[in-house]
């Protein structure tokens, strides 16, 4: 978030406190997209170097526009201290109150009523263990995957650049997924 900020607060200049939160989701977003894009035409292999490289892009980006609009930046810094830190709360609220849930509740299935977990970590380990892009199949020996994995792609970006085991990043990914949700929903409503 703090990486795609300079390159936000340009976006997202109407909003108040500039979708300060809503840059963790770009960041994400762009991220993610370059180390697909990378990994979908050959340029590099999907790994934790492919991410930072994709990091480093968006650095530069956000370097090139921070160092144009340093003062004004600089400014909003020190005008908009506590709204930042009250939205850094709110997410941070989100994601604890989300683990929680999880934490009571952390198996990837269901005995009664089953469910998509199944299906979703089978994805995500495709998504995290494949270098090209489209991932393997898990359902389908010798295939790929012919169906939406953005989503999960960007969660297995967190998890190449993390280190952290698919099933524990599932656990995790889901309270992210919701304090993201409620940064962008209280950044658009206030």
């Amino acid at each position: 978030g703090l990486l795609a900020f300079p390159l936000g607060s340009v976006a997202f200049r109407p909003l108040a406190g500039r979708g300060y939160l809503l840059t963790k989701i770009l960041g994400l977003l762009i991220v993610s997209f370059l180390a697909w894009f990378m990994a979908s035409t050959g340029i590099m292999e999907f790994s934790r170097s492919s991410v930072l490289v994709s990091m480093a892009v968006l650095g530069l980006i956000s370097a090139a526009i921070a160092w144009r609009n340093w003062g004004d930046l600089r400014e909003f810094f020190r005008e908009n201290g506590r709204l930042i830190l009250l939205m850094e709360a709110i997410f941070l609220t989100a994601f604890l109150a989300f683990l929680l849930v999880r934490a009571a509740n952390p198996d990837l299935w269901h005995p009664f009523r089953g469910g998509e977990k199944p299906m979703d970590f089978a994805y995500l380990n495709a998504v995290t263990r494949s270098s090209v892009m489209p991932p393997y199949d898990p359902w389908f020996a010798g295939g790929y995957l012919n169906y939406y994995y953005f989503g999960q792609f960007i969660v297995a970006t967190m998890i190449r650049l993390t280190g952290i085991q698919p099933a524990v990043a599932f656990n995790l990914a889901i309270p992210m997924l919701f304090a993201l949700s409620a940064g962008a929903i209280f950044t658009l409503v206030y």
